[in-house]
């Protein structure tokens, strides 16, 4: 799973420079199921090692797999939807990719000092039993996977909506990432976090406007 998040991180490298808004829905959705594969399933290590650990040895990676196929359906969905809409609304011609950073950052800074964060990181610790054999372990490492995917896009929507609105910046990515290994590793400080993300919104405002 690492190894493909590596992977895909080095073909986020290949296009940088590239607004790959403008290169159509197809296109689109593909660029960001590799963002999703680079910068969220390293952060799925202790689903996926609680799945293999409460499955019988033999369909360990059977397992893996159905809680990956379920996790990613989630932001399969959530692409489809966004792919669409960034043509259907013109976002490359309304705004730069600094721009659009530091909307996605501003709006973390937000997301991370409302309520509500505090039940969305819940929710994306959550986990599920799992039966040993037969159809129902299939099932219920799909589930588990779309309850996980669900937690964490309501978790994260803010980051990667800064970099979907910077056109996939790598630069935007390689933050986001940063921000969101450590809201789902360090210990929780929402009011520090939230420093960070509007201190990084204001620098690409700031740089956005003088550029």
């Amino acid at each position: 799973m690492l190894g493909v998040s590596a992977i895909a991180w080095l073909a986020l490298a290949a296009w940088t420079g590239r607004h790959i808004h403008y290169a159509g829905v197809a296109a689109n959705w593909w660029h960001w199921m590799l963002m999703v594969a680079a910068m969220m399933l390293p952060l799925q290590i202790q689903g996926v090692r609680l799945t293999a650990e409460r499955s019988l040895w033999p369909r360990r990676n059977r397992a893996i797999a159905g809680f990956l196929l379920g996790y990613l359906s989630v932001w399969a969905l959530a692409g489809a939807l966004l792919s669409w809409t960034v043509l259907a609304l013109s976002i490359p011609l309304r705004f730069g990719w600094m721009e659009g950073a530091a909307i996605g950052l501003f709006l973390q800074t937000a997301w991370l000092i409302s309520p509500w964060k505090r039940v969305a990181a819940r929710m994306c610790h959550r986990t599920l039993p799992l039966s040993p054999t037969g159809w129902r372990a299939d099932r219920d490492c799909l589930v588990y996977g779309w309850i996980a995917g669900c937690g964490c896009a309501l978790n994260c929507w803010p980051l990667m909506l800064a970099c979907w609105l910077s056109g996939h910046s790598l630069i935007a990515m390689v933050l986001a990432f940063g921000l969101a290994w450590a809201d789902r590793h360090a210990t929780p400080n929402y009011t520090l976090h939230a420093m960070v993300a509007g201190f990084l919104g204001a620098a690409f405002g700031v740089l956005s406007w003088v550029r």
